[in-house]
């Protein structure tokens, strides 16, 4: 299937920075929480070669910018599953996720699964806890001043040149917004495991995900399963040498 050819919903939610169209191989990524398409653009210059890459697209950022953001992950996973479906069924698939991605990734799963739609050939989830492990916090009905600063304490990752420019801030705050309520309002649902295989990651110093709660990932899936770490906090993938090693991690799952 050409991606020209694809339903228009997979063309909305799919960003396509560049196009492969002979690569047998279809990486579709899934950012963290605030994050957008363009988080893996560094991404492209060490790809493998059999492998093309496409990036979620959620509503309320960079192409959807005028499109109000999701709150709850139902419609964000009903629509995700429609959309990833023709691409998995022509392709050779690895979905990826980190942090919030990997929840939306692994429930994007579910869906499919639940919907009778194929299954990609490999799910790989980054920087993010088991479902069913540990409870969020609640930040996302904070006020904005308050909210800024305990997003920032608690997880950081807000570029300090976004901090120093209020109007372009005050324009990236309901995604981020809506992001956390998807991931504070989520409540996970006991089902029988994917037959997917899974490769969980993280960073060796991330302090919301420890690596007991990476392993307990397997429970999650009836096929195989690994896990690993790198060096590094929550957002370790954001270095060259990280970047590097989670699309090591990716190609060896495509296999």
């Amino acid at each position: 299937m050409r991606f020209e050819d694809a339903p228009a919903l997979t063309r909305t939610w799919l960003a396509r920075p560049r196009p492969k169209p002979d690569a047998p191989i279809k990486l579709i990524c899934l950012h963290h929480a605030g994050g957008n398409p363009s988080n893996f653009r560094p991404w492209l210059a060490d790809l493998p070669e059999n492998m093309e890459l496409f990036a979620v697209r959620l509503a309320g950022r960079e192409a959807r910018l005028r499109e109000p953001p999701a709150t709850r992950i139902g419609p964000v996973v009903e629509a995700l599953a429609e959309a990833l479906s023709p691409l998995i069924a022509a392709h050779r698939v690895v979905v990826f996720g980190h942090s919030l991605g990997s929840l939306l990734a692994f429930e994007t799963m579910r869906e499919l699964r639940r919907t009778q739609r194929p299954l990609p050939h490999a799910l790989v989830v980054s920087g993010r806890r088991a479902p069913g492990t540990g409870r969020a916090l609640s930040l996302h009905q904070l006020p904005d001043r308050e909210f800024i600063k305990e997003v920032q304490r608690v997880y950081g990752g807000i570029p300090q040149q976004l901090l120093a420019e209020p109007e372009l801030l005050a324009l990236t705050l309901p995604a981020l917004r809506g992001d956390l309520s998807i991931n504070e309002t989520y409540e996970f649902s006991e089902q029988p495991a994917l037959d997917v295989p899974l490769r969980a990651l993280g960073g060796t110093d991330d302090p919301h995900v420890l690596a007991s709660e990476l392993q307990a990932w397997g429970r999650q899936t009836s096929a195989s399963f690994s896990w690993a770490q790198h060096e590094g906090d929550h957002f370790y993938l954001g270095s060259p040498a990280g970047r590097r090693w989670v699309i090591a991690q990716v190609a060896a799952a495509s296999r």
